[in-house]
């Protein structure tokens, strides 16, 4: 489970925790001054626009994938074609390249498993955007995409986690109503536990963010962002020996040096 945006507004080490789960690559398709993304098709030179970020080889892949996608009549190799440069621009972190790539081909060859590709796509260039602008683009092509795939599968509770997450930060009250409801058809969805929990403590509802991490990690031990962020919300509810004892958890899961990092300076404070 990522970290999204949300986190970069939470004080302190979140935004350290928040950073190292950004996209290290930026993305491949430009916007025009309206905000809308320019056609993937347009006459771009990829290798000039990215040499500082792409390999010899993989600005030439990306190069024959978008020849073979541009020149090819045939509907199901166009949509292989498509696939094969959302998947390549996913591996390079630029995501809504991907999610572009991902439309393209759900156009061509619509399904749900299709639309469902776009929707979580877009979610992911809408989670990692850093441009509120850009943000707000990608989330609404999420959610629309996202309603498509629920109008056939309103089961699917993730997904409906995931639209109410593109409401953030325009309309966080719709968001938390929205993540409400999921919670309250599937009380163990650890994508709305986890963002409820966070949300709560962005708000300083701290008594609600422990029980949306403690209910988290319950369903899922091995949750580290959740097992961290309860450490926090310990702390800060002045729970001085569940907070220490969280932390050395978190410590016991052999997380990234940032976030190892981290916790000690947390230590620190407590002792």
């Amino acid at each position: 489970m990522h970290l999204t945006r949300l986190i970069l507004s939470i004080a302190g080490v979140l935004l350290v925790v928040g950073m190292y789960f950004l996209p290290n690559v930026v993305v491949e398709d430009q916007q025009d001054q309206n905000g809308t993304p320019i056609a993937v098709d347009s006459n771009t030179d990829v290798e000039q626009a990215h040499a500082f970020e792409l390999s010899d080889s993989e600005a030439q892949r990306i190069s024959d994938l978008k020849e073979g996608f541009k020149n090819q009549n045939n509907t199901q190799k166009s949509a292989s074609f498509a696939d094969s440069l959302a998947g390549l621009f996913t591996e390079l972190n630029m995501l809504d390249s991907a999610a572009v790539y991902r439309e393209k081909a759900a156009q061509i060859e619509p399904s749900q498993e299709r639309l469902l590709q776009t929707a979580e796509a877009y979610y992911e260039a809408y989670s990692y955007a850093v441009d509120l602008e850009e943000q707000d683009i990608w989330g609404q092509k999420a959610r629309s995409y996202f309603e498509q795939v629920l109008e056939n599968q309103p089961q699917l509770s993730d997904a409906k986690a995931k639209l109410a997450l593109t409401y953030l930060p325009q309309q966080p009250m719709q968001a938390v109503v929205k993540l409400r409801e999921v919670v309250e058809q599937d009380p163990e969805n650890r994508v709305a536990l986890y963002h409820l929990g966070l949300l709560s403590l962005q708000s300083n509802q701290l008594d609600k963010a422990v029980q949306r991490f403690e209910k988290l990690i319950t369903v899922d031990s091995t949750n580290l962002e959740g097992q961290f962020y309860l450490g926090v919300a310990y702390m800060k509810l002045d729970a001085r020996d569940q907070a220490l004892k969280q932390f050395r958890k978190v410590q016991s899961m052999d997380p990234h040096p940032e976030i190892q990092a981290s916790v000690d300076e947390y230590l620190k404070e407590l002792k």
